[in-house]
């Protein structure tokens, strides 16, 4: 009898963790089957109404963006800062609509009527070095668009957190095969995968703002401390891989992926010096990348510190 009690609190405890990630799977495929069956143009008002209503209720992540905007704006006001917060829920709910409709959208369709590369020529200048690419990015725009483009063109990788539920993981897994993105899921043994795509010569991209998992290494970033990810500066610097930042940017209906040119990576010998110095470069490059259009960074995690109680976000 405590036997078969210990049974049931266990599945019980294991349903009350696991439900509400399989609810949002269930959520997130619906969605996918909507999308397919209107026009873009309804699925993206949807998603600006959405974003609007996220915004107003998720009071914890709407004062991370705030504070974010504070950085990247700090020569703005409350109201601009309230403004671009608003704005990043918003694009943040359109890019997931678009990310969904490539379920239903041809290679044709998405890369030749979604995307405009630019500066691609240094991929295979880079890639002439034998020792493969790494794309940075940050959290902005649509990396799964220009991702696809490249995936069609060039043997590519992308290093990507191991989703929860597993149908959820698989899905996004098998909606970015089908774009030409093969995922690294991230985990124990990442550091060795992705240095065997580089020695095939091969090219992988890695979200490189924030720190997901592993080692980090502070560098200046809008003006204050922050940790970056080690993972493109100690690459270029062990392997002497090229690091070819990346960005992708919604202008005029399009998403307009821009290529490079690579960091100009410094090796000195002092791997903890030359790890900083090159971390610090890429930071630099994301700063200009942000400033463009701030409201398409989707970062809604906090990496700065919190600000002066008389510049914190206010409800509208």
């Amino acid at each position: 009898m405590i036997r078969w009690r210990e049974m049931t609190e266990r599945w019980s405890d294991r349903l009350r963790e696991e439900a509400p990630g399989y609810l949002k799977y269930i959520l997130f495929r619906g969605a996918c089957y909507l999308v397919g069956a209107f026009p873009a143009e309804v699925s993206h008002a949807v998603a600006l109404g959405v974003g609007e209503v996220t915004y107003r209720l998720s009071k914890g992540k709407r004062e991370v963006v705030f504070e974010n905007m504070r950085r990247v704006r700090p020569e703005g006001g409350p109201e601009e800062w309230r403004r671009l917060a608003r704005g990043c829920f918003r694009e943040y709910a359109r890019y997931w609509v678009d990310f969904l409709r490539c379920y239903h959208l041809t290679f044709p369709e998405i890369f030749y009527e979604l995307v405009v590369p630019h500066g691609v020529e240094w991929f295979a200048r880079c890639l002439s070095r034998g020792r493969g690419a790494v794309l940075a990015l940050p959290h902005y725009g649509s990396w799964d668009m220009i991702g696809g483009w490249v995936g069609h063109q060039f043997p590519f990788w992308a290093v990507a957190e191991r989703l929860k539920p597993r149908p959820m993981y698989e899905f996004h897994t098998e909606l970015r095969r089908r774009m030409g993105i093969r995922i690294i899921p991230l985990g124990e043994n990442t550091v060795e995968k992705v240095i065997e795509v580089l020695m095939r010569n091969e090219m992988v991209a890695l979200l490189s703002d924030r720190v997901i998992a592993g080692a980090g290494v502070e560098v200046e970033f809008f003006g204050e401390k922050v940790l970056m990810p080690v993972g493109p500066a100690l690459l270029a610097v062990k392997l002497g891989t090229p690091v070819i930042p990346c960005q992708i940017i919604l202008q005029d209906g399009k998403y307009h992926g821009y290529v490079g040119p690579p960091l100009d990576i410094e090796v000195t010998g002092d791997t903890r010096r030359d790890v900083q110095v090159n971390t610090q470069k890429l930071a630099r490059v994301f700063e200009d990348f942000i400033r463009r259009d701030p409201t398409q960074w989707h970062m809604f995690q906090p990496i700065f510190g919190r600000g002066e109680p008389g510049a914190r976000e206010t409800s509208d």
